[in-house]
């Protein structure tokens, strides 16, 4: 699944996703042999890097009937669209796919679970320091809101290739500047000028995610999910004061 089948996969920075959906009823013994399943494929292929994430249930847990397995909307519809089978048989067409309800506020409580904590907020405006976390790590934290926004404004998942296209096609500024320079980076790691990414982040950061927060957030308030909304707003609220404690220090330095 994932970026490994629908395309824009990178050895550095992707996760290898893979959906197991398992004959008949879950069972709590389940959960041990998915671990197992994890944990052999890394020890056989000990050169693999890249983190494994294995998402797993039944049919009925997929689409619902029962609360168990792991499977979130975004990868429910992500293995119904593009996962390439390896074993077993197909089941993709007994699967109900997930409404754009449903797609949306899961990936509103992903963002504020995720990202949207005071602490992580705070974490990821330090841009020196945020810096040296690597290239992996920050485009990540940059395409996510690009590829949120594809799926409210397409109602379509896609990866960080389409999405990132879509950001530039339709956004323009610094936000814009930061999505391309973050899915570059993606591939080919940072720039020598170490500086020049501290910029870039400093001025199209909080600019990339205060555009997905309003969209986000309108949309939440549409769909009756008021604790969300107010997340939301507390989140971009957290934004605004480290962009302004920013800002202050950087006049007492100069």
């Amino acid at each position: 699944m994932g970026s490994l089948a629908r395309g824009g996969f990178s050895e550095s920075a992707s996760d290898i996703d893979i959906g197991i959906v398992l004959a008949g009823p879950l069972l709590d013994s389940d959960l041990q042999g998915i671990e197992k399943i994890q944990t052999d494929a890394l020890q056989k292929h000990l050169a693999v890097k890249n983190q494994v994430s294995i998402f797993w249930g039944s049919i009925d847990s997929l689409n619902g009937i029962h609360d168990s397995g792991r499977y979130p909307p975004f990868d429910r519809l992500d293995l119904i669209d593009h996962a390439l089978l390896l074993a077993g048989d197909d089941v993709r067409a007994k699967l109900l796919r997930p409404s754009k309800q449903e797609l949306m506020v899961a990936g509103a409580e992903f963002a504020l679970n995720y990202l949207g904590s005071k602490e992580s907020t705070d974490e990821f405006f330090d841009y020196e320091s945020f810096v040296k976390k690597g290239p992996a790590h920050i485009s990540k934290i940059i395409l996510y809101p690009a590829r949120f926004i594809y799926l409210e404004r397409t109602s379509e998942i896609a990866g960080n290739e389409v999405s990132y296209q879509y950001y530039m096609d339709h956004f323009s500024g610094p936000d814009a500047d930061l999505v391309e320079h973050g899915y570059q980076w993606r591939f080919n790691s940072f720039p020598d000028d170490i500086d020049r990414v501290v910029e870039l982040l400093e001025k199209g950061l909080g600019i990339l995610y205060q555009n997905f927060i309003d969209i986000y957030a309108q949309q939440m308030d549409l769909y009756g999910e008021t604790d969300l909304k107010d997340g939301l707003i507390k989140w971009k609220e957290n934004i605004n004061q480290c962009s302004r404690t920013r800002q202050a220090v950087t006049r007492r330095v100069e």
